[in-house]
Order: C-alpha cells, then structure tokens, then sequence
C-alpha cells in the first residue's frame, strides 16, 4: 500500500514535468511563455508562498501546478500579477489587502 508523505520539496521543483516546461520555456503553451518572457512570473503572483529568495509554493486553486515547489521565475496561464512583496493569495490583486495594518473587520478577504 502506497502513503502520500506529504514531502515538501524546498530546493527545487517537486514536479520534473514542470522542472522539464521551464527549462525548454513552455514549446507547446505560448500563453504561459508569454507571461514568462514579460516578467509575470511566480515570483510575483499573488498565489506564490515563498519558501526562501527562489523557491516556493504554488497555491493558485485554478493551477495546474497548485501544492507544486516552483521556481520563482516559473509561470502559468492563471498567474494572478501582485508584485514581488507580499501576497494576499486573492483573484483580484488590486482589489485585496496584504497588510493586517490595512484590514477592518468588515473585510471578507484573509490575510496571509
């Protein structure tokens, strides 16, 4: 009987299928290489947690590299651009708070 570990990779990708989409730059997915070549990268999705200044994990539910380790400078069709900073982990980037400093209890998007 096989047991998921539930192993989380830290220094490099988890998935070697999306290890494999990086290094060739996407051949089949002009979408995702277009958002890599201008700069709209993991690194500054608003789904992205990072683990340290290059790895991470993707956490965007309508990826297909969701609860993957990625590489800050991989992307995705469903990138979500937040910039470099912090992350709200939102659909609407613009629309979303980041800082518990900025967040009433009126509000109905967490925090991360």
């Amino acid at each position: 009987m096989l047991v998921n570990r539930n192993v989380i990779e830290y220094g490099r990708f988890s998935n070697p299928d999306s290890e494999t989409l990086y290094h060739e730059k996407w051949p089949t997915d002009y979408c995702a290489r277009r958002k890599y070549e201008t700069g709209l990268q993991c690194g500054g999705c608003s789904f992205y947690a990072p683990f340290n200044a290059d790895w991470g994990l993707c956490c965007h539910p309508k990826s297909h590299h969701r609860f993957e380790t990625v590489f800050e400078h991989f992307t995705c069709q469903v990138q979500v651009n937040e910039g470099w900073e912090q992350h709200s982990f939102c659909e609407d980037a613009g629309n979303c708070k980041t800082s518990e400093a900025n967040v009433s209890e009126n509000d109905t998007h967490s925090v991360y």
